[in-house]
């Protein structure tokens, strides 16, 4: 059976499994690493993807490129890319309504897309994949956000098919995670409802998938963009910076090059602590050639994190009230992601849920690539038909924004759920409007429920010369492929109007 892979490309790390012989692990890289840092760093001379990458942040920064995906697939004026234009240390411009990195490299300034920095690093994954299932393109399933849209699901695509990677299928992050497990897969009878808490760098999410006869449906999933491991780091880093100040009297919060070199410590002591109780914190020429050297207790640690604890736990409680679920409804909860590796974090998370099978037995940094890859081996058995008519996938795509109709009535306008975020495809929705007995027109205005709780309207639907006080019967068909078809029929002349909407 030839090897088939699994990859993982994160906001702040990428991780890669191999399925082979029917069994699934894993793939270190050249470093010996299990995962690698999804940076991208330029120079006088060449440019490093990975830990050599991070390694030169410090001396680096204004040409290094971290958090890719946060903005892959999007535009410029994206509110999003509007917050990463700010955060980020290399240079974001606008380009024709797209974003753009501009660095110095080799010697002259140049320019590169946010797809240019993921096939880079997507290379770098394949290097990793060559050298344990020899050359060539590789068979794969990526696994992707759920709240990511056709633009964004297509650029992570394309991405990984310039680097090499032949993409077999796309999977929702919080289902491959279901299948690193085999939940619903060994035992086909189980039906029910999975939580499943990830906590990146930069992100975090909770999903509930539910589970019936093997199949996965997303049924709710929410997204806090301002919540990620990295903010752990960062209060880390605050304790350490007063610690320095108080033994040594200089302050060096407004020193960019220590913060630096701090910061780095103090992400390495965030994940020793997850395995040790006290951690020994040590930088060398700190700031004024001075060496800064301090040790710090997980009660210290825990303690500087509480309140981020507790935003975990309440993004859990959000999910939980958006699916009109309670915690009893849920058993069985999986940790994701490499700050899922807290264990404050995960008793807070295990004392939420006492009544369920917290699985945390495969390390959160891997636990998507697994899935991933375990999917990638159950499809590259298949023939090229098999996997384009979906015969065998154990899951459910879904919409990911929710859908719903404007009307105009007496009283002022009116909205009206049409489809859930997460609805699956395909779907059907009929509705039936009753016009006022002086009214021969009508007027249908279909939107999209943006992440800021919004209204973006799609498409409109106007039919005029009616029978006065006539019925109107509108069906809604959510297809296979994404499209949104909807027909408007007046029921006694049976005039029809229709429209078909592109998946976003």
């Amino acid at each position: 059976m030839s090897a088939a892979y699994g990859v993982h490309f994160g906001c702040s790390s990428a991780c890669l499994a191999v399925n082979k012989d029917d069994k699934t692990d894993v793939i270190a890289n050249d470093l010996g690493d299990r995962t690698t840092p999804c940076i991208v760093a330029f120079t006088d001379h060449d440019q490093a993807v990975g830990v050599a990458a991070k390694q030169g942040m410090i001396r680096n920064a204004q040409n290094t490129v971290c958090h890719v995906k946060q903005i892959l697939g999007r535009k410029y004026d994206d509110p999003v890319v509007t917050e990463y234009k700010r955060k980020s240390s290399a240079q974001v411009f606008d380009q024709n309504g797209e974003p753009r990195y501009e660095v110095d490299f080799k010697e002259s300034r140049k320019i590169f897309t946010p797809s240019q920095i993921a096939v880079s690093i997507y290379k770098k994954m394949l290097e990793t994949a060559q050298s344990h299932g020899g050359s060539g393109s590789q068979d794969s399933v990526l696994a992707v956000p759920t709240h990511f849209n056709m633009d964004q699901k297509k650029a992570i695509g394309s991405a990984a098919n310039q680097a090499g990677f032949n993409i077999l299928r796309m999977v929702s992050e919080p289902s491959a995670a279901l299948l690193a497990y085999d939940i619903g897969q060994t035992d086909v009878t189980y039906s029910g409802s999975v939580l499943v808490f990830r906590l990146g760098g930069v992100s975090a999410e909770v999903s509930v998938v539910n589970v019936h006869n093997g199949m996965y449906q997303v049924s709710t999933s929410v997204t806090d963009s301002t919540l990620g491991g990295d903010l752990f780091t960062d209060e880390l880093m605050k304790y350490l910076v007063v610690e320095y100040k108080r033994k040594s009297r200089n302050d060096i919060s407004d020193n960019k090059r220590a913060m630096a070199k701090l910061r780095r410590q103090a992400e390495i002591c965030k994940h020793t602590m997850s395995k040790m109780d006290n951690v020994h914190c040590a930088v060398d020429s700190l700031y004024d050639g001075m060496d800064f050297d301090t040790k710090v207790s997980r009660a210290r640690f825990e303690s500087c994190v509480s309140e981020l604890v507790q935003r975990c736990s309440q993004l859990i409680d959000q999910v939980l009230s958006a699916g009109h679920l309670t915690r009893k409804s849920v058993d069985k909860v999986i940790l994701c992601g490499g700050g899922a590796n807290v264990p404050v974090l995960q008793k807070a998370i295990s004392d939420m849920f006492s009544h369920c099978d917290i699985l945390n037995t495969i390390n959160p940094e891997e636990v998507i690539a697994i899935g991933a890859a375990k999917q990638a081996g159950t499809l590259s058995a298949l023939e090229d038909e098999d996997i384009k008519l979906n015969t065998d996938d154990s899951t459910i795509d879904c919409i990911s924004k929710p859908i719903c109709i404007k009307t105009q009535t007496e009283s002022g306008s009116q909205i009206t759920p049409v489809f859930p975020g997460l609805a699956p495809l395909h779907s059907r929705k009929h509705l039936d409007f009753s016009l006022n007995p002086d009214q021969t027109a009508f007027r249908l205005e279909i939107c999209e429920i943006t992440s800021e709780e919004e209204l973006k309207t799609l498409a409109i639907i106007v039919m005029r010369e009616l029978p006065a006080g006539s019925k109107v019967n509108s069906t809604f068909h959510l297809r296979r492929d994404g499209h949104l078809h909807i027909t408007c029929t007046e029921s006694s002349s049976n005039k029809t109007e229709s429209v078909t909407i592109e998946p976003s």
